[in-house]
């Protein structure tokens, strides 16, 4: 009986912590303000994916700004730099409402900070 009750803790905390883990990796999902536009960030696959949204509310597929992969509890990818012209590192974490990414290109690093809308 006592491995039995071993056996479904052990898997009941395996599957709650997965279970913690994909809603912790989700919670990327959202409508984003920039400052100077909105961005959605949904997923595709295993990839997070960030396309502007127009003043309608309504996200253009065609422009890809963000695409980022969870790894080891932050998103990192690519983001899009419309003043360069350029695709730059990125890593994102999530702080309440805000979205903290920092910027790396080459040497130099800038942080931003974007704000949940929904």
């Amino acid at each position: 009986m006592r491995i039995i009750n071993y056996l479904f803790t052990t898997t009941f905390w395996v599957t709650s912590t997965q279970l913690f883990a994909q809603d912790k990796q989700n919670e990327i999902i959202a409508v984003w303000d920039t400052g100077e536009r909105k961005v959605e960030i949904h997923k595709v696959g295993e990839r997070y994916i960030g396309n502007p949204v127009n003043p309608e509310g309504e996200r253009n597929p065609e422009i890809e700004v963000l695409n980022l992969e969870y790894k080891e509890g932050k998103w990192a990818g690519k983001i899009y730099s419309k003043k360069r012209g350029r695709l730059l590192d990125v890593e994102c974490q999530i702080e309440g409402d805000k979205l903290l990414l920092e910027v790396t290109a080459r040497f130099i690093s800038l942080d931003l900070e974007w704000t949940r809308v929904d």
